[in-house]
């Protein structure tokens, strides 16, 4: 068995399977060029097993060397670009690429063997002769993926080439994704959410996908979308959200008859405002590096969109945690093999069960509502406090003169923990004081921050995550 050759099977040879930047790729040329990418990786002396990373932007040029290098029977390693030198050095050390791509070869990390930049791959790949496929076994690795890191260094996270045709199974079940859907993340495709459910599902069910190379922004994707016209749009709430505030949602949801969120949960008031301006219903997915594809997902036709259930395919046991929570421990084949050389405690999050992420949920009928991670749920005056629980009470009492609120735990002068805010505002600064100061009056004082900050944007990860130990470094 080899992931790329699974990936490509059903496409008809003349049906599009990439837009890049407006450029249209074939089923056809995309299977030819990923057999080249192969060639060439074995050209260059990269042997089964070896790690090759993939430091691209998003194009039909990074599908093919990724593609190309699990064809070879090397694992992908796909590689956030603008990480800090600090941290790409590091994570190159500890995973001992064989070999690096990317726009630069001046922006390599030191130590590795064989350096590219995009213009010579382009030129060596064209001239390349294709490779046969490597043959594989379904549980042997194929691709890392990397945690987003909001706890510290990020964890490479190995998975096997068993996770074909599995990750499509929720896009084509759940999301009835077919071979006419044009499906658009403009997340980047280092980060497992548009890796999984758009480029995976998209090619495993003959479908298009669309790409766009420059980092993503509310004018740019829009116009991506205006020009190429998605069926289906996977993006994150701090996306959907900034959509919204620029008066673009509404151009950009034509044509779109599915949106979905995930990255992190997305709040209910959100959603509804989004399908009341675009009349465009939008699903709230949890999935994690670990598990690839979207485990729970919402259902808008309920009338929530925040309610979770499994996707196909996910098996999911429960058990008791803080504050009368749960943490889950899910199953499905996409569940990575686990981390690469990381200590005991780290990899305990694996088990025979599945994997158990430090999540934590609240039981709700037949369903789940995300309640945050452990290190969000915390004592106050000796009380529990969900941290995403009491932003989802402030933004929905202040409306739209709030952009954002996150609140994070810190510690008072005499040493005990307390809460504390930062927000942004909706374009109105004494409007959003206002509805901040009023949201915060109808807390119960345990759940009420003590003191909140303005800023201009809250910090973020690349794939749209909070950077809460940001905040507490601002804020504490």
């Amino acid at each position: 068995m080899n992931l790329a050759v699974s990936l490509l099977e059903r496409g008809r040879d003349d049906a599009v399977a990439l837009v890049a930047d407006g450029v249209p790729t074939t089923y056809g040329e995309l299977r030819d060029a990923v057999a080249k990418a192969a060639g060439l990786w074995r050209e260059l002396g990269v042997a089964p097993g070896e790690r090759v990373a993939i430091a691209l932007a998003d194009d039909g040029d990074w599908v093919a060397a990724f593609l190309g290098a699990i064809r070879a029977g090397a694992v992908a390693v796909a590689l956030n670009p603008r990480f800090a030198p600090a941290d790409r050095d590091a994570l190159a050390a500890e995973g001992g690429y064989a070999a690096w791509l990317g726009e630069d070869a001046a922006l390599a990390p030191a130590g590795v063997p064989t350096v590219l930049a995009r213009a010579a791959w382009r030129v060596r790949a064209g001239l390349a002769a294709p490779a046969p496929p490597a043959p594989g076994a379904a549980g042997m690795p194929a691709f890392w993926l990397y945690s987003s890191g909001t706890t510290g260094l990020p964890k490479a996270v190995v998975h096997a080439h068993s996770v074909v045709p599995a990750a499509a199974r929720c896009g084509a079940e759940l999301l009835g994704i077919g071979a006419s859907d044009r499906l658009f993340a403009p997340s980047r495709l280092f980060f497992a959410y548009p890796l999984a459910n758009s480029l995976f599902t998209g090619l495993v069910q003959g479908a298009t996908v669309v790409l766009q190379r420059e980092w993503p922004t509310v004018d740019n994707v829009a116009a991506t979308a205006a020009r190429d016209r998605p069926t289906v749009f996977f993006s994150v709430p701090a996306f959907y959200r900034a959509l919204l505030h620029a008066g673009r949602a509404g151009a950009l949801s034509r044509g779109v008859r599915l949106a979905v969120s995930a990255g992190e949960a997305i709040a209910p008031a959100l959603a509804a405002q989004w399908r009341a301006e675009t009349g465009v219903p939008i699903r709230d997915g949890y999935g994690t590096s670990e598990t690839l594809s979207l485990m729970l997902v919402g259902t808008p036709e309920d009338g929530d969109a925040t309610l979770l259930r499994p996707a196909p395919g996910v098996a999911l046991t429960s058990a008791p945690a803080e504050a009368g929570l749960s943490r889950l421990t899910l199953r499905a084949p996409t569940v990575a093999l686990g981390y690469w050389q990381r200590p005991a405690d780290e990899r305990a999050a694996f088990g025979p069960q599945g994997f158990t992420p430090g999540d934590r949920f609240a039981r709700d009928g037949d369903g789940w509502r995300y309640a945050g991670r452990a290190d969000t749920l915390l004592k106050v005056r000796g009380r529990w406090v969900s941290l995403p629980d009491v932003e989802a009470k402030i933004a929905a009492c202040a409306g739209a003169a709030l952009r954002e609120i996150a609140v994070v735990a810190v510690r008072d002068g005499d040493g005990l923990t307390t809460l504390a805010a930062a927000y942004v505002d909706g374009g109105d600064a004494a409007a959003a004081r206002a509805a901040l100061e009023r949201a915060l009056a109808l807390l119960p004082p345990h759940q009420r921050p003590v003191r909140c900050v303005a800023l201009a944007a809250l910090p973020r990860t690349v794939t749209g995550k909070l950077l809460r130990r940001e905040l507490i470094a601002r804020l504490g």
